[in-house]
């Protein structure tokens, strides 16, 4: 496997938080927090759920899924 190499100003953790904090549900509609994480992570709850915990989020906080462009108000 080759090396990877990140910017000076970036950390593998770094990145995982972004990717947490910035997770969206698979399915439209609103989801619990753990449900993206889970998604994003192809990961099962107990781990999705322990992920959130970390970055002190609140595992089943609400947050929108993908949204049909269509079906936009």
């Amino acid at each position: 496997m080759k090396p990877i190499f990140l910017p000076r100003d970036m950390t593998f953790e770094g990145l995982a938080e972004r990717a947490i904090r910035n997770a969206k549900p698979s399915l439209s509609g609103d989801s619990p927090r753990w449900v993206a994480v889970m998604d994003t992570f192809a990961i099962g709850s107990t781990y999705s759920i322990e992920l959130c915990r970390a970055y002190e989020l609140d595992p089943d906080e609400k947050v929108h899924g993908v949204r049909c462009l269509g079906c936009a108000p």
